[in-house]
């Protein structure tokens, strides 16, 4: 048995690694491969390259995120000409070479795990290294994004699962499958499925609440409480699955039958009372993840999409657990939970535009960091995508060595490649799920609302922050009406609790300057977003240093 076989590459497996090697070291590629195996993987007549296909993804946009100095052309030629040389493309010398580059041997390294995960006999097959390689790369995760794939979407096409297939819903009843049908004698009430998801995301929100308490005012664990709020609120957003799709029609709740259900009146003398103060953490850890299996269990029936995500919502719920318990690992929390906190301790906000900068734009950064800006947003709609990138890339690098954040406006995929701490979008761009899926969980995401009603669906979309404005007309846009300093009371209003909302950071925004911040936080706000008050002022660190002391006393 070949060392390729007994770390279990099929064929087609071989064949694609191996042409990904040769293509790499006679092009003399030194960066990451990823996009290389994905163009071999098209090249390949297998389940990944149909999956490819299927998800519009050809040639030419693999073009685009091939490393420098080769093009489709180049690469697709070049493959045939292997192919028609017949020199050996099928024989790959084992899981990794010695030859590989690191980060090649971590995406084969990564493919093992995958088949390990996927398959029953651990077999690398093209599937598994398509899945791979998305893991592997956040730029091709973005590439798969632009096509509204996500990641458990990739999954299913490649390796699919029939329990997390919907089944369809005939009016009044729950169609089974054929093998239930079969041993079944009567058909499922919809009406009782629902009465159970009814039940079940009650009981999932109180728990989390309750948790979420604890972490706040017990335990002062700002990162807990943080990733327990967007756990609550992405079982709210999922919960709109169940409602149907039309708005208002309150499908669960014309189920709910609290008078009538049998386990009402059942109660434990073990339920009454709470022995110690972990044994109230310890009961609602246990109502939440009982309650989200058997929301993902039910939830099959109507909804595979809705399934998949209370399982997701399940295992985050697990990892929260070690955490509250103190176990090895808990303590340590991922780049996306730092972020979130420095964000929640953020009160000043400066956007960066050159044209609005008295001096260099460079050196208006500067400046504004060392006045105690505690994010920057580059904000250029004339620039291309190369100076902008360039751009971002260094005021990454600024915002880093001066501990803030920075943030891309309007471009995920420029917030991706930049390392930018997150990305900023408006109503009319790119909305907040679809940014969610370029810059993952490790990214922020904030968008700009001009209504109460655009910042409760900000909150409910799982954006991490919201711009509220504009407060008063401003250099940067022109609007016919302003929602003002009445929609920054509302705004406080409603991230003070109301709505699921508490705690959701917000900067007001708009015609902001120091004569008029004082009316803006006593309407309530406690975070405040500027552009040319601070970047075109004659000392914008001394700007930026009074603008942030005002904030600090709030």
């Amino acid at each position: 048995m070949s060392r390729s076989r007994a770390w279990g590459f099929t064929p087609a497996a071989e064949r694609t690694v191996e042409l990904c090697r040769r293509l790499s070291r006679d092009a003399g590629v030194q960066e990451d491969w990823s996009a290389v195996l994905l163009f071999s993987l098209l090249r390949d007549e297998s389940l990944a390259s149909a999956c490819l296909r299927d998800c519009g993804i050809g040639a030419g946009d693999l073009g685009q995120v091939l490393p420098e100095g080769l093009s489709a052309e180049y690469v697709w030629g070049f493959a045939e000409q292997i192919e028609s040389e017949g020199s050996g493309c099928g024989v790959a010398r084992g899981l990794t070479d010695i030859a590989d580059p690191d980060c090649f041997r971590r995406l084969l390294e990564r493919a093992r795990d995958v088949a390990r995960r996927e398959t029953t006999d651990g077999a690398i097959t093209s599937a598994v290294l398509l899945l791979a390689v998305y893991e592997h790369s956040a730029e091709l995760r973005m590439l798969f994004g632009s096509r509204g794939v996500s990641g458990q979407q990739l999954q299913q096409r490649l390796f699919p699962c029939e329990e997390f297939e919907p089944l369809v819903l005939e009016p009044g009843e729950l169609v089974l499958g054929v093998e239930e049908r079969s041993e079944l004698s009567e058909s499922v009430s919809e009406d009782g499925v629902l009465r159970v998801l009814d039940a079940c995301l009650n009981r999932a929100r109180e728990g989390l609440r309750v948790l979420e308490d604890y972490s706040r005012f017990v335990c002062d664990d700002g990162v807990a409480a943080y990733e327990l709020k967007s756990v609550r609120h992405e079982l709210c957003q999922a919960e709109q699955r169940v409602e149907g799709l039309q708005p208002g029609s309150h499908r669960r709740l014309r189920n709910r039958d609290t008078t009538g259900d049998v386990g009402v009146g059942v109660t434990l003398a073990t339920e009454r009372e709470r022995g110690s103060l972990w044994s109230v953490v310890v009961a609602n850890l246990r109502r939440v993840q009982e309650s989200l299996r058997s929301l993902e269990e039910f939830g099959k029936l109507l909804d595979g999409e809705f399934a998949a995500v209370m399982k997701g919502l399940r295992y985050r719920v697990y990892v929260l657990e070690q955490r509250l318990c103190g176990v090895s690992g808990a303590g340590r929390s991922s780049v996306g939970d730092q972020r979130r906190v420095r964000l929640q301790q953020s009160r000043l906000y400066v956007l960066i535009t050159e044209s609005q900068c008295r001096g260099s734009w460079q050196e208006t950064v500067r400046l504004v960091l060392e006045g105690g800006a505690d994010i920057v947003q580059l904000r250029e709609k004339q620039l291309g995508d190369a100076e902008l990138l360039r751009r971002a890339k260094w005021l990454c690098g600024e915002c880093e060595s001066a501990g803030a954040l920075f943030v891309m406006n309007d471009r995920p995929d420029l917030a991706v490649l930049s390392g930018a701490a997150g990305v900023h979008t408006g109503q009319e761009e790119l909305g907040a799920g679809e940014c969610r899926r370029m810059v993952t969980r490790d990214g922020l995401v904030g968008l700009s609302t001009h209504s109460v009603s655009q910042l409760r669906a900000a909150v409910t979309a799982g954006a991490d922050y919201a711009g509220v404005g504009p407060v008063f007309p401003s250099t940067t846009k022109r609007f016919v009406e302003f929602p003002g300093l009445e929609f920054v009371s509302g705004a406080a209003g409603i991230c003070s609790g109301a709505g699921g909302a508490q705690d959701f950071p917000w900067f007001a925004i708009g015609g902001i300057t120091e004569l008029n911040v004082c009316e803006v936080l006593a309407a309530g706000a406690c975070r405040v977003a500027v552009g040319a008050a601070v970047t075109a002022s004659e000392d914008p660190r001394g700007m930026a240093a009074r603008l942030r002391s005002m904030l600090s006393l709030i």
